[in-house]
């Protein structure tokens, strides 16, 4: 079963673009990735604008190789219909914003009943990806 996570971008506009990855969305695996890789707005909108991706990699080539699908990015009118819109099954966000990413985690929970209770995103929420990354390296050392 995939940790799956949505990685994104804002444009000067508000509109925010967003690519579906499946597997290994949590920040000691993507986060580490994206904060190495992938961070500067170019680099984050070649990521994002890639679509389906099943696995992150150092490189957009690596990315594409094994993908499962060849869905396109969503794109969003705000960041706010954006965080509206986060499927249940999202567990990780990443956005990058402001000339840097931001993360969150999708928290859901379930009724007495077992029914899915969709807790959301709210723009509070989202961390500097870069404070959430240290704190896991100090955490582990």
């Amino acid at each position: 079963m995939g940790t799956r996570s949505n990685i994104a971008y804002q444009r000067a506009n508000g509109q925010v673009v967003v690519t579906y990855c499946h597997y290994d969305g949590y920040p000691e695996y993507n986060g580490l990735l994206i904060n190495e890789h992938y961070n500067n707005q170019k680099k984050a909108e070649e990521l994002a604008n890639q679509g389906y991706l099943s696995c992150l990699r150092p490189t957009i080539k690596e990315c594409l190789d094994d993908r499962a699908n060849i869905d396109p990015p969503l794109t969003y009118h705000s960041a706010h219909t954006f965080y509206n819109d986060v499927q249940f099954d999202i567990e990780w966000i990443y956005l990058f914003k402001n000339n840097q990413w931001y993360v969150a985690e999708h928290k859901v929970s379930y009724d007495a009943n077992y029914n899915c209770v969709d807790v959301g995103i709210k723009e509070n929420d989202l961390q500097p990806l870069w404070t959430v990354l240290a704190k896991l390296e100090k955490e582990s050392a």
